[in-house]
C-alpha cells in the first residue's frame, strides 16, 4: 500500500493543476519582434531577408521571389540580405525592415509595401478577383506544388547547396535532409490541403492551373502591366518549373502552354539577366 504526505499530495496536483492551465486556458502570446539587424538603415529602403539566389531562378520560396518582384515593379529601393540563419519573428523567410521596422510574413509585407509606396490598386472587380486568384495560389497552389517538388532528389540537393557544404557531402546530406525534411513538407501538406493520391494530386494541380490560365488576360493576368498578382503566381510557379525537373514540368509542357508563355513574359520583364534557363 503506497501512502502519500499532505505535502507531497499538494505538490502534485498544485503542478498537474499549473500544467492544464498552461497548456487550455492561457491564452496563446504573440511572439516580440527581433531586434534590428539594419541599424544603420537608409530612409524608405527595403532590407529583404531571403534564400541564397540560384543560379537558374531568382529564389527557391515563391514567397521571397514575391516581394523582389514587388520592388522591381514599382521601383522600390531594396537591398538583398542573403541569410541561412536569420528568421523572421513567426520563424520564417522572407522578412523585411523597413525604416527600423521588422515586418513578416510576405502577405503583410506587401499589404505594407502597397500602402508605404502608393502601389495603385486594380479596378475594384478586377482587384477582388486579383486578391482570390493571389490566396488559391498561396493557399492551395503552393502546398499541390510542394508536394511535387518535395518528390524530387533535386530539390533536397538544392536545399543542402544553400547550406553552402561542400557537394562531396551530398551523398550521406541529400538522403538525411530528405528523410527528415521530406517527412515535416508531407505533414504540412496534409495539414493544409488533405491526403491525396497520385491522380486525386494531379486533378487538384489541373484545376488550378486552369483557373491562371483562364485568368490571362493579355501578357499578363490583368493586361500589358505586370501586378502584385503577377508577383504571387510567377513566383509560386517559377519556383517549381525552373530550378529542378519534376511532373508540374510535364504538365506545364503538355496541357498548359500559354502559362509557360505568360512565365517567360514576367521572366524577361523583371529578371532579363538574373538567371538562366
Amino acid at each position: 500500500m503506497v501512502c502519500c504526505c499532505p505535502v507531497t499530495t499538494t505538490l502534485v496536483v498544485g503542478a498537474i493543476a499549473f500544467f492544464i492551465y498552461k497548456k487550455f486556458f492561457t491564452p496563446p502570446t504573440i511572439k516580440p519582434k527581433p531586434a534590428i539587424h539594419k541599424t544603420d538603415y537608409k530612409k524608405d529602403t527595403v532590407y529583404l531577408y531571403q534564400f541564397k539566389r540560384l543560379k537558374n531562378c531568382p529564389n527557391l520560396s515563391p514567397f521571397c521571389m514575391k516581394i523582389e518582384i514587388l520592388c522591381r515593379v514599382y521601383n522600390i529601393p531594396y537591398e538583398i540580405v542573403e541569410s541561412s540563419m536569420a528568421r523572421s519573428r513567426n520563424g520564417t523567410l522572407p522578412f523585411i525592415e523597413l525604416n527600423g521596422e521588422h515586418i513578416a510574413d510576405s502577405d503583410l509585407i506587401e499589404i505594407r509595401l502597397r500602402q508605404h509606396f502608393k502601389i495603385p490598386s486594380l479596378p475594384t472587380e478586377q482587384e477582388a478577383q486579383s486578391v482570390a486568384l493571389s490566396r488559391m495560389a498561396d493557399n492551395h497552389l503552393f502546398y499541390v506544388l510542394l508536394r511535387y517538388k518535395s518528390s524530387v532528389d533535386m530539390f533536397y540537393e538544392i536545399i543542402v547547396g544553400l547550406l553552402g557544404l561542400p557537394s562531396a557531402f551530398n551523398a550521406v546530406l541529400v538522403p538525411l535532409v530528405k528523410a527528415v525534411f521530406g517527412s515535416k513538407v508531407y505533414s504540412r501538406c496534409v495539414g493544409a490541403i488533405g491526403d491525396f493520391e497520385p491522380h486525386e494530386l494531379d486533378e487538384l494541380l489541373h484545376r488550378d492551373l486552369k483557373v491562371i490560365q483562364d485568368s490571362i488576360k493579355g501578357k499578363f493576368l490583368f493586361g500589358d502591366k505586370i501586378t502584385p498578382t503577377d508577383a504571387t503566381v510567377f513566383g509560386q510557379l517559377a519556383s517549381v518549373y525552373y530550378p529542378l525537373r519534376s511532373h508540374i514540368n510535364d504538365v506545364l509542357e503538355k496541357d498548359f502552354p500559354k502559362i509557360l508563355e505568360y512565365c517567360e513574359s514576367v521572366r524577361k520583364e523583371v529578371y532579363p539577366n538574373d538567371f538562366t534557363i
